[in-house]
């Protein structure tokens, strides 16, 4: 297929709804790139700790995955900086304070800044 005709293919996807993305949980952002799409890569960049992975984690990774509970998704992360120990810590944060509305940080989780008590345990 010439990549004229997968454009106007793409079209008609679109016209029948087939082209939305799954939502981020970011109205805003979802309104610029269409959800997260299909094999789409996405790049997210900046200095150390402005706050990439917590965006990731939350927008691309807790988000979605809650949300479409009964989607296959697959998503594939990599990061220079953050190993999948903090990321899956920060996911179980973000749940714990959504599901019972209990604030145990990332860190505390993990008793990185002091030990993890036995009645957040």
């Amino acid at each position: 297929m010439s990549i004229v005709e997968n454009l106007f293919k793409l079209i008609d996807d679109g016209r029948d709804g087939l082209n939305k993305g799954i939502p981020t949980g970011l109205p805003k952002l979802d309104d610029i790139v269409g959800g997260a799409q299909r094999a789409v890569y996405t790049t997210v960049f900046g200095l150390s700790s402005t706050g990439k992975t917590s965006f990731i984690v939350y927008s691309y990774l807790y988000r979605i995955l809650k949300d479409n509970p009964d989607k296959d998704i697959t998503i594939i992360h990599y990061s220079l900086e953050v190993n999948a120990e903090i990321i899956y810590a920060k996911l179980l944060s973000l749940y714990v304070y959504e599901e019972f509305g209990i604030v145990i940080p990332y860190l505390e989780l993990l008793s990185k800044t002091s030990r993890l008590s036995g009645e957040k345990f």
